[in-house]
């Protein structure tokens, strides 16, 4: 049986992955990689807490899977930002 933190670590990891890929890896739809982009932002904030919260309580190798799990979302937040916002904002800015 899956305790309280783990299932809330799976279920944000993996959502957050998923809107990761789909903001940096998409280019099907016209702004769908911004709109994705947002989400995984206000995603990455929650991921972060999760994470926060169970590296407080957990001990051992836990603690130190949880100590990765709190320092992934920002190096993703910050890869998403460079790579989907920035570009965007600098297209506006020349038009």
């Amino acid at each position: 049986m899956m305790n309280r933190n783990s299932l809330w670590m799976a279920i944000s990891g993996v959502t957050g992955f998923l809107f990761f890929l789909v903001a940096n890896l998409s280019e099907l739809f016209v702004g769908l990689n911004l709109l994705a982009g947002s989400l995984q932002l206000c995603l990455n904030i929650f991921v972060f807490t999760v994470w926060l919260k169970a590296f407080r309580e957990l001990k051992g190798l836990k603690k130190f899977v949880a100590f990765w799990g709190v320092c992934v979302p920002v190096v993703m937040a910050s890869y998403t930002l460079y790579k989907v916002f920035l570009p965007t904002l600098q297209q506006y800015m020349r038009s």
